[in-house]
Protein backbone atom coordinates (compact mmCIF):
# COMPACT_ATOMS: atom_id res chain seq x y z
CA UNK A 1 0.00 0.00 0.00
CA UNK A 2 1.36 3.40 -0.89
CA UNK A 3 2.26 5.93 1.77
CA UNK A 4 -0.50 8.20 0.47
CA UNK A 5 -3.10 5.44 0.81
CA UNK A 6 -1.92 4.71 4.36
CA UNK A 7 -2.29 8.37 5.29
CA UNK A 8 -5.86 8.42 3.95
CA UNK A 9 -6.74 5.35 6.04
CA UNK A 10 -5.55 6.89 9.32
CA UNK A 11 -8.31 7.88 11.68
CA UNK A 12 -7.83 10.12 14.68
CA UNK A 13 -9.39 8.49 17.73
CA UNK A 14 -10.48 10.28 20.87
CA UNK A 15 -9.76 8.41 24.08
CA UNK A 16 -11.00 9.79 27.37
CA UNK A 17 -8.98 9.21 30.54
CA UNK A 18 -11.37 6.62 32.01
CA UNK A 19 -11.39 4.50 28.86
CA UNK A 20 -7.62 4.85 28.51
CA UNK A 21 -7.18 3.05 31.85
CA UNK A 22 -8.56 -0.10 30.24
CA UNK A 23 -10.34 -2.99 31.91
CA UNK A 24 -8.88 -6.32 32.92
CA UNK A 25 -10.66 -9.34 31.46
CA UNK A 26 -9.50 -12.94 31.50
CA UNK A 27 -12.56 -14.45 29.85
CA UNK A 28 -14.84 -13.63 26.95
CA UNK A 29 -18.37 -14.79 26.28
CA UNK A 30 -19.44 -14.56 22.65
CA UNK A 31 -23.07 -14.63 21.58
CA UNK A 32 -24.78 -13.71 18.35
CA UNK A 33 -27.98 -12.42 16.94
CA UNK A 34 -29.14 -12.39 13.37
CA UNK A 35 -27.21 -9.22 12.53
CA UNK A 36 -24.66 -8.78 15.31
CA UNK A 37 -22.08 -10.46 17.49
CA UNK A 38 -21.94 -9.62 21.20
CA UNK A 39 -18.64 -9.83 23.09
CA UNK A 40 -18.88 -9.81 26.88
CA UNK A 41 -15.47 -9.33 28.49
CA UNK A 42 -15.39 -10.91 31.94
CA UNK A 43 -13.10 -10.56 34.94
CA UNK A 44 -13.19 -13.95 36.65
CA UNK A 45 -11.09 -13.54 39.79
CA UNK A 46 -10.58 -15.96 42.70
CA UNK A 47 -13.13 -15.56 45.50
CA UNK A 48 -15.30 -13.21 43.40
CA UNK A 49 -18.33 -13.75 41.23
CA UNK A 50 -17.35 -13.29 37.56
CA UNK A 51 -18.17 -9.75 36.46
CA UNK A 52 -18.82 -8.47 32.94
CA UNK A 53 -16.53 -5.46 32.69
CA UNK A 54 -17.38 -4.49 29.11
CA UNK A 55 -19.87 -5.44 26.42
CA UNK A 56 -19.19 -4.71 22.77
CA UNK A 57 -21.84 -5.25 20.11
CA UNK A 58 -20.49 -5.53 16.56
CA UNK A 59 -22.17 -5.89 13.19
CA UNK A 60 -21.36 -9.35 11.80
CA UNK A 61 -19.08 -7.91 9.08
CA UNK A 62 -17.06 -6.01 11.68
CA UNK A 63 -16.77 -9.15 13.84
CA UNK A 64 -15.40 -11.05 10.83
CA UNK A 65 -12.90 -8.25 10.19
CA UNK A 66 -11.90 -8.38 13.87
CA UNK A 67 -11.20 -12.13 13.60
CA UNK A 68 -8.90 -11.55 10.62
CA UNK A 69 -7.12 -8.70 12.37
CA UNK A 70 -6.60 -10.77 15.54
CA UNK A 71 -5.29 -13.72 13.53
CA UNK A 72 -2.85 -11.50 11.63
CA UNK A 73 -1.74 -9.68 14.79
CA UNK A 74 -1.24 -12.84 16.83
CA UNK A 75 0.58 -14.59 13.99
CA UNK A 76 3.00 -11.68 13.56
CA UNK A 77 3.52 -11.53 17.33
CA UNK A 78 4.29 -15.25 17.44
CA UNK A 79 6.71 -14.79 14.56
CA UNK A 80 8.48 -12.00 16.45
CA UNK A 81 8.65 -14.11 19.63
CA UNK A 82 10.03 -17.03 17.66
CA UNK A 83 12.69 -14.87 16.05
CA UNK A 84 13.66 -13.40 19.43
CA UNK A 85 13.86 -16.88 20.95
CA UNK A 86 16.07 -18.08 18.08
CA UNK A 87 18.40 -15.08 18.53
CA UNK A 88 18.61 -15.75 22.28
CA UNK A 89 19.33 -19.46 21.71
CA UNK A 90 21.97 -18.72 19.07
CA UNK A 91 23.63 -16.17 21.33
CA UNK A 92 23.68 -18.41 24.37
CA UNK A 93 24.93 -21.53 22.56
CA UNK A 94 28.44 -20.12 22.29
CA UNK A 95 28.53 -18.65 25.80
CA UNK A 96 29.70 -20.56 28.87
CA UNK A 97 27.11 -21.50 31.50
Amino acid sequence: MSEEAQERRRVELNLDAETAKGRYANATVVSQGQHEVVLDFVAALPHHKPQVVARVVLPRAQAQALVKTLERTLASNEGAKGAAARRTTQKSEGEPN
